[in-house]
């Protein structure tokens, strides 16, 4: 693609030759090499082919044609032009006659936009445009606590996007995110144009998870992939009588069933030909037998409900659901080895602090704000339920408290953990960086709360009702701990 006026070989013969007057197409003020320009050249030697190329015939290419100009690609134009003043005297304008209200300019080329020479210090074709975003990136800095650089970065992308764009043209996601390898935090940009106005962005960016689609189930049949497009359709959009399923749902049935319709694809064009046989032989064996014949009997009853199959294959295939394990007690060694790690760390010392002692759920955790927390009460209010803090649960609070003051200071997010990313957005911490706390202890996040379950469930001689109310439990998993410990309660 041609992203200058003249392209480099150009560029790099008009450097090093002078202009002149070309002897075989006649053209004046143009870079020549002994008198012929290059483009000439470069017509002589595609007629010659690649093995004539020393003896070269420059007048052949003037007689057997030649190749067409664009306009306004001369390097003349290359230079930046002084911006023209005005005369006091404007000329009079006529008014032209108006268009029918639903007439617009196509557009041509819809070619994506090249920000690579663009400048911030180029003036705005929009000034209204560029003081309205200007303005949002302002109050979004200091509502969410963007550093003094990162306001700097936003708003040099936000001057460059004015000067390339016209008046009332919208701005492509796409171009905006292209920008993040020249120094323009992208995301922050497009934060600010969807502050600004949603009329102001155009969000074209590639869905992750239909280029998933696109990836693992390109290789199916035809009339098979026709089917699972509808059973896409409805988990993402629903029917009237069906929501929307969310999107790590929907991510999750496809990954369940993508295997068999895999294995299928090789025997079968239709789903219409799969019998409860194909499906009772591919279950069999599977280590997540549940939610696979799940993600099946969802499929196949999408289609029988739009009638494209005759009958659903697994209308009488009962599969039972996983046992849960038995919850294990941690060591105390691996106690001792959580908590000497959590010494250096503040953010995985409250953690443990809040999994270990109150044995709260990871996305509770994630989803703690500071409003939640009452230091000088001692009190943590997850809601419905209220807790009294311990005196290593209140320290742990403090010293992370006082970490987050000294890293974040000007942080608009509410909630009480934050990570180098969401300190200058309004969301929690995602569920990846809880996990990646755990990276190289003996236990997980769900282990450790096991632990602390099963120790008050020993404290009180297995009382399931004690336990469901101090944890927030339902029955079926308060019975589970308290089975787990009515054997040493009984000896």
């Amino acid at each position: 693609m041609l992203r200058q006026r003249v392209c480099r070989g150009c560029e790099a013969f008009a450097r090093k030759n002078p202009l002149g007057r070309c002897r075989t197409c006649a053209r004046r003020a143009v870079p020549v090499d002994e008198g012929v320009c290059r483009l000439c050249r470069q017509q002589a030697s595609l007629i010659a082919g690649p093995d004539c190329k020393t003896a070269l015939d420059l007048t052949v290419a003037a007689s057997t044609g030649h190749q067409l100009f664009l306009t306004g690609f001369s390097r003349a134009a290359m230079t930046r032009s002084k911006p023209v003043t005005l005369p006091a005297t404007q000329p009079t304008l006529v008014a032209l006659p108006a268009r029918s209200a639903g007439w617009e300019q196509p557009i041509l080329v819809d070619a994506p936009r090249d920000y690579r020479h663009a400048s911030s210090l180029d003036p705005p074709r929009d000034p209204s445009f560029l003081r309205l975003v200007l303005r949002h990136a302002d109050v979004l800095s200091e509502h969410n606590g963007w550093p003094p650089r990162t306001l700097q970065q936003v708003r040099r992308g936000l001057r460059m996007i004015a000067s390339c764009h016209e008046p009332g043209e919208p701005v492509k996601a796409s171009t905006v995110t292209a920008m993040s390898p020249h120094g323009v935090p992208g995301l922050r940009v497009l934060e600010v144009l969807f502050a600004a106005g949603d009329d102001l962005v155009v969000d074209d960016r590639t869905d992750s998870l239909t280029v998933w689609i696109d990836a693992k189930f390109d290789s199916l049949p035809a009339r098979m992939r026709d089917e699972l497009d509808t059973w896409i359709t409805v988990l993402r959009r629903g029917t009237p009588r069906r929501r929307a399923r969310p999107r790590i749902t929907t991510f999750t049935l496809l990954a369940a069933a993508q295997p068999f319709l895999t294995e299928i694809a090789d025997r079968y064009t239709t789903l219409r030909q799969v019998t409860r046989q194909d499906v009772l032989d591919w279950l069999d064996g599977r280590k997540q037998q549940a939610s696979d014949a799940h993600a099946l009997r969802d499929l196949f009853g999408v289609l029988k409900g739009h009638r494209l199959v005759f009958a659903n294959p697994l209308s009488r295939i009962h599969v039972g659901g996983r046992n849960p394990s038995t919850p294990a007690t941690l060591t105390t060694g691996m106690l001792h080895a959580i908590g000497d790690a959590a010494k250096n760390d503040p953010a995985l010392q409250i953690v443990i602090a809040l999994i270990g002692v109150h044995a709260l759920r990871p996305h509770q955790v994630r989803g703690l704000t500071l409003d939640q927390v009452d230091l000088p009460n001692q009190r943590i209010n997850l809601g419905a339920d209220q807790r009294r803090l311990d005196e290593y649960t209140a320290a742990a609070l403090t010293t992370y408290l006082h970490y987050r003051h000294q890293r974040w200071p000007d942080t608009g997010n509410p909630h009480l953990l934050l990570t180098r990313r969401t300190a200058h957005e309004r969301g929690p911490v995602s569920a990846y960086w809880l996990t990646c706390l755990f990276d190289g202890l003996p236990a997980t996040a769900a282990q450790l709360r096991e632990d602390r379950i099963l120790e008050e469930a020993r404290a009180v001689g297995g009382d399931p009702l004690h336990i469901a109310a101090m944890f927030g439990l339902t029955a079926k998993p308060a019975l589970r701990y308290a089975k787990a410990v009515w054997p040493q309660a009984e000896r």
